[in-house]
């Protein structure tokens, strides 16, 4: 983040964010103890602790988010809460080696103009207005998660291209108009293609689990129709005018382009890499290869001398790691808490509590979405699903729903997102374009209130239209 965004963007949280902090931080030093609590063993409550700790810094900012990953690994290995390959474990996973190879990628096309030459072409198309510019930066970044099957990999090829078109349109760092443009694309390639099978981990995860536990195929066509059509669009159609009033700023600076230069070396050379990713990206149920490595392999070729398309002084004097060890520490508090076992026990004590019970569908509707909100707090949407697929019968038998609307229901949660370290590829781009904290908070507790109020109804609506209660 440049000196401009540090200062427009004020560390540390406000004076209730202080107090919040607080409470959880106290609850959290007591978890630690490890005091008996309920028959779960010592190791279970010292994850939740973990989890009270984790929350109370990164949702109100008390650290800055890396720190608050630290904090994580020094306390869960000192108190032996988890071996260190399940501490670490976000070292080990895809989505670390993402962000690594987005922000490589990031770089390189800031540095070689290529950012910008793809920005001033989407002025070109929207930029008459603040309301056309918003509406084209949220339907690109829409459009996105039909061909590329990682939200993170999407978020770290979004986020450079979005902050190049913000500046040239004259939104500086730490303008509202800037902020606004990075959280509407993040949004719209995040949050609402939760909709779309492929297009997001929890989904992936999900498809997995229930593969190989109940050997049931989901496939693309009805997830779409029953996840996309009501829940998704209107999260998009939400999305979109939201960000026009909360972040609205001076109209886009006159474009008048200038007559196009060809193609440099390294503008070329950049987008063959580019073209090579996305392809492999968007057929890796072909070659199975993880988007993580192919975004690796994309950094590495960026980073050989013989490209010259990122210097090696480059990774120290202009790369921001916070990313990256902020998805290595949420990633790793999710494995601790399967590895404990609190998470089962977490998901279990949820549904008793909320008291499911047959014939009441509009309840026990808005009941599954508060217990997958819950628990994505404690370990974000994959590893909700995680813990709710295995349950799935057991909140069938409550229900009386079908299995697969028991296995599916917890899919109404991944389109929540109360707080922006919930998803990790969100607050991975309010990271990488340097959006102020309390902007992302503001717009989060905005959409969620319509989410609950008035996308989840609808969405009750037409899953009773399509008959999935039985």
């Amino acid at each position: 983040m440049s000196a401009a965004a540090r200062e427009a963007h004020p560390s540390g949280p406000s004076r209730a964010g202080r107090i919040v902090a607080a409470i959880l931080l106290g609850a959290g030093a007591i978890l630690l103890a490890g005091p008996p609590l309920g028959g779960m063993e010592p190791n279970a409550v010292r994850a939740l602790g973990l989890i009270f700790i984790a929350v109370g810094c990164w949702s109100t900012e008390a650290l800055p988010p890396h720190v608050t990953s630290f904090l994580f690994f020094v306390l869960a290995l000192v108190l032996q809460v988890a071996p260190p390959n399940v501490v670490f474990a976000g070292f080990h996973a895809g989505a670390i080696w993402l962000v690594f190879g987005g922000v490589v990628l990031g770089l390189a096309l800031h540095r070689t103009g290529l950012a910008t030459r793809i920005a001033e072409t989407v002025l070109l198309h929207f930029g008459a207005s603040w309301n056309r510019l918003v509406f084209g930066v949220a339907m690109t970044s829409f459009g996105f998660a039909f061909v590329m099957p990682s939200a993170m990999s999407r978020v770290v090829l979004l986020v450079p291209i979005v902050t190049a078109l913000a500046e040239r349109a004259g939104y500086l760092p730490g303008t509202r108009g800037r902020d606004g443009l990075v959280i509407v694309a993040s949004f719209a390639t995040v949050v609402a293609p939760m909709g779309i099978l492929p297009a997001t981990v929890p989904n992936i995860v999900m498809t997995g689990l229930i593969e190989s536990i109940y050997k049931i195929t989901l496939q693309y066509g009805p997830f779409l129709v029953l996840n996309l059509t009501v829940a998704g669009t209107l999260a998009l159609v939400t999305i979109i005018p939201l960000a026009m009033v909360a972040f609205r700023d001076k109209q886009p600076e006159p474009f008048h382009p200038e007559p196009r230069k060809p193609l440099g070396r390294q503008e070329r050379l950049l987008t063959v890499i580019l073209a090579c990713t996305l392809l492999l990206w968007t057929t890796d149920s072909l070659h199975h290869t993880s988007p993580a490595w192919v975004a690796l392999g994309a950094a590495v070729l960026c980073l050989l001398p013989v490209t010259g398309l990122v210097p090696p002084k480059a990774l120290s004097e202009n790369v921001n790691y916070t990313p990256w060890f902020f998805v290595a520490g949420i990633i790793g508090l999710g494995a601790v808490v399967a590895h404990t076992g609190l998470a089962k026990t977490l998901g279990a004590l949820l549904i008793q509590l909320v008291g499911l019970a047959p014939g009441h569908d509009a309840y026990n509707f808005g009941a599954m979405l508060a217990v997958g909100a819950m628990l994505s707090l404690a370990a974000n949407p994959a590893g909700t699903s995680a813990v709710l697929t295995p349950l799935a019968g057991e909140i069938a038998r409550a229900t009386g729903w079908p299995l697969e609307t028991a296995m599916l229901s917890q899919v109404l949660s991944f389109m929540f997102i109360l707080l922006p370290y919930q998803i990790a590829p969100v607050l991975t781009a309010m990271l990488l374009g340097g959006v102020a904290y309390r902007r992302m908070l503001r717009f989060c507790l905005a959409y969620s209130a319509i989410y609950v109020s008035v996308i989840t109804p609808l969405n009750f609506l037409w899953w009773r239209w399509l008959g999935m209660f039985g």
